[in-house]
């Protein structure tokens, strides 16, 4: 940032490092896989238990990624168990993320023996009953959200990452993980036998739903963009975005790799295997580079 900007700042070196950036990235993905695979599997397809079991798998490998991450960062492990099992910390964000990564990993893990249980049995068993899945399905839905708006509420308590704090960051976040979500969903089925027989409906709609999430980011980041233009404090935060030192992160990663090529790529070939796979992982790519703006803008 320039100089004007930096003599607010209390401390001369951001508190916070590359293990965190990677942390507000990757908390997106989970956060988006069971939002977007529960909307899927309520089509009741013949892909729809594989999406279910595949979802449920990778939010869960992701959160433990990301439960590692934030153990490292925090420092000091043998402690880290306060966070969880303490309640006088509950005007910490830090503290309140941690609680809502270990009750998703809780419901995950009793999601996925449910699948798995179910999966030996080729349906002939049901672990749970049906109010019993819906209760879990709510507690998921509701602590999967709460975990997309989370970093914004995380990074908008310190001066380190000011753009974090502006009225579109929270709207921002959730829509970069359902895209993230989304796109990893593509790529799966598209990667993937998912499932026997055709699974071209599923394509279709996640296709659907990453042209429509892209064009939400699109004119979420537009509107973000206006709403920098009248503080000069904001006006700064505008200026190192679009013409400063992350503004190759922008132009570049954002508009160009994370929008506008997976957009052409997914209207003009929406039948191309390798370019609809080339499309999500460019997607994946500008929602991470988004959610890093929103973290690395101001340092």
């Amino acid at each position: 940032m320039t100089a004007p900007y930096q003599a607010h700042v209390p401390v001369p070196e951001p508190p916070w490092g590359p293990l965190l950036a990677a942390y507000i990235i990757l908390v997106g993905l989970p956060s988006g896989l069971t939002l977007v695979t529960w909307s899927l599997a309520r089509r009741r397809s013949h892909d729809s238990a594989r999406i279910d079991r595949y979802g449920a798998w990778g939010a869960l490998a992701t959160l433990l990624v990301v439960s590692v991450l934030l153990v490292v960062d925090l420092g000091r492990p043998e402690r880290f168990h306060l966070m969880i099992t303490r309640f006088d910390n509950l005007g910490s964000p830090i503290a309140v993320g941690a609680k809502l990564i270990a009750i998703k990993m809780f419901l995950l893990a009793v999601l996925v023996y449910g699948l798995e249980q179910r999966r030996r049995s080729a349906g002939a068993a049901v672990v749970t009953s049906g109010r019993t899945a819906s209760l879990l399905s709510g507690a998921l839905l509701l602590t999967s959200f709460a975990l997309a708006v989370y970093p914004a509420s995380l990074l908008s308590r310190s001066w380190a990452s000011p753009l974090a704090g502006t009225s579109g960051s929270a709207l921002i976040f959730v829509v970069t993980a359902l895209l993230m979500g989304t796109a990893a969903v593509l790529l799966v089925v598209s990667l993937l036998d998912v499932g026997e027989g055709d699974h071209t409906p599923t394509l279709h709609i996640c296709r659907r739903a990453v042209l429509v999430l892209l064009g939400a980011l699109g004119v979420t980041l537009s509107f973000e963009m206006l709403s920098l233009g009248g503080r000069p404090p904001d006006r700064l935060l505008l200026a190192a975005m679009l013409t400063g030192s992350l503004a190759p992160v922008f132009w570049g990663l954002v508009v160009v790799v994370g929008i506008a090529l997976p957009a052409t790529a997914l209207l003009l070939f929406p039948a191309h295997r390798v370019i609809v796979i080339a499309g999500a992982v460019a997607t994946l790519t500008g929602a991470a580079a988004t959610r890093y703006l929103l973290f690395a803008v101001g340092q």
